[in-house]
């Protein structure tokens, strides 16, 4: 009779065991699936994903901000928007990309319903939350926390349009 109740709780443990061993890997893989891209500046993440935005960061001069240690979350601008500013200058360009950019990593979890952040050119965004959407100035986000070393990419569905009010 000892013998099968030892049998039991061994059996109990190893469910036990084997349990806490399937649910840690989940947490694993969940903490991977949104942990930061390894070894991958901002930078080096837009070299490997999108041509026009290299191509528009760097005649803007703004490559070593978003491949340096300093932390910034982008708010890149949809493709479409993109291409109406190819033939700006890099002045015109600089300030245009500077207005969709802020200081820090911001993911969506952090972007509060009525906050203004400061965006690199000084101007203010405001982060707005309707029906599940998540709208920075005006413009709703497509896919957001795309995590990088130094900071953080979020995709709009158009541009934020510049201005010289603040909140």
């Amino acid at each position: 009779m000892l013998l099968n109740f030892t049998k039991i709780g061994m059996v109990l443990c190893l469910g036990v065991l084997l349990q806490v061993t399937g649910q840690a890997q989940s947490l694993e893989a969940k903490v991977a699936s949104t942990s930061k891209v390894a070894n991958l500046s901002m930078g080096e993440g837009i070299a490997q994903k999108d041509r026009l935005l290299l191509d528009l960061v760097t005649k803007a001069g703004l490559m070593p901000v978003l491949s340096n240690g300093e932390e910034h979350t982008f708010f890149v601008p949809s493709a479409q928007a993109l291409t109406q500013h190819q033939n700006d200058s890099p002045d015109q360009l600089r300030a245009f990309l500077e207005q969709h950019m802020v200081k820090g990593s911001l993911t969506t979890e952090d972007l509060r319903d009525g906050a203004d952040i400061k965006t690199l050119n000084g101007n203010t965004l405001r982060v707005c939350r309707k029906k599940g959407a998540l709208l920075v100035s005006g413009v709703r986000l497509l896919q957001s926390d795309q995590l990088y070393l130094n900071g953080v990419w979020h995709q709009l569905n158009g541009a934020v349009q510049t201005s010289t009010n603040t909140f």
